[in-house]
């Protein structure tokens, strides 16, 4: 069996990706929802298969909802709407632009950093499949939002930014399922055949305050794109192993702060990856400890200087 059930009508679709662990989730109402529906071949390969196994085709979907607008969350969108013109996308509209256009999606995301970082040859190439077909966000979602899918599906929608500007989280009231996509990084993605991918996220305050919704919104499955199904223990656990990091990368960063003086992001960078070697270097890496030296900046333990060679420098301040 490909699909697992996790309450009346709601299934995971195990559908990993190269090397990276990944599930997709179907809920089967009156309209068929499809969240998350992977990279650009998941649809026509895992999700197609586990479909089959509900008894349903890939044309029989009527909604895709996008989590947030990376590569391996909203590029199947595009062959969902090949087999079906008519499904509906939607996604916050934070990440709108990225859902609909892959050009921006990697200069905004992926080359944002440069001359700094760039990514290595001929991964831009490979993203840029990995995103299969641009296509529009039908339904441009806020938080707030109750969708109501039918047969009494109704999924809550709650804005968790920090990943991205416009993550989102789906409570499924009936079965209490909350879908979190990559909001809960916990220690970050393990991969099988590399180092795993550094946890992202762009604001400690607003990771900080997606983890605060995460222990109470009472879910009693948590389900996430790279860490699968989880009960509440283990859901408790990853949101425990997520705080943990958060203090340990901020106390790192200080005390070396305090033994540097002042650092630019990419010495930063590359001083936590080499404290944190099992995971990979680049822009994840690049955006969370950008994060933390934000957040030493607003809790006054640093400040930005401005240097026209580095261009942003992190000092200290006095204790």
């Amino acid at each position: 069996m490909r699909t697992e059930q996790l309450a009346d009508g709601v299934h995971a679709v195990e559908a990993r990706f190269e090397d990276v662990p990944l599930q997709v989730y179907v809920i089967v109402a009156d309209r068929v929802t499809v969240i998350d529906p992977g990279t650009a071949a998941v649809p026509e390969g895992a999700l197609e298969r586990g479909l089959a196994e509900l008894g349903l085709r890939l044309d029989h979907v009527d909604l895709v909802l996008n989590t947030h607008g990376h590569h391996d969350h909203r590029g199947g969108n595009g062959a969902l709407r090949r087999h079906n013109p008519d499904v509906r996308v939607a996604a916050h509209r934070a990440d709108a632009r990225w859902i609909s256009s892959t050009e921006a999606y990697i200069q905004e995301q992926y080359l944002r950093f440069a001359p700094a970082w760039l990514p290595p040859a001929g991964f831009i190439d490979r993203i840029t499949e990995l995103c299969g077909e641009d296509g529009a966000v039908d339904e441009l979602l806020d938080g707030g939002e109750e969708l109501d899918l039918g047969r009494g599906h109704r999924l809550v929608v709650t804005h968790v930014p920090a990943h991205t500007d416009g993550s989102v989280a789906f409570f499924h009231a009936q079965g209490k399922v909350l879908f979190t996509g990559d909001a809960l990084q916990a220690r970050g993605t393990p991969l099988w055949r590399r180092p795993g991918f550094f946890p992202c996220y762009a604001s400690v305050r607003e990771y900080q305050a997606s983890l605060d919704y995460f222990a109470a919104c009472g879910a009693e499955v948590v389900a996430t794109a790279h860490e699968g199904v989880n009960a509440p223990h283990r859901a408790a656990q990853l949101v425990a192993d997520s705080r943990q990091l958060l203090d340990e990368f901020s106390s790192f960063l200080l005390q070396y702060l305090g033994a540097v003086v002042q650092t630019s992001l990419p010495a930063a960078a590359a001083a936590v990856h080499e404290h944190w070697p099992r995971y990979g270097d680049g822009m994840q890496l690049l955006t969370t400890v950008g994060a933390h030296l934000d957040s030493l900046v607003a809790d006054r333990l640093a400040v930005r200087i401005p240097d026209p060679e580095a261009g942003l420098l992190w000092v200290r301040t006095p204790a």
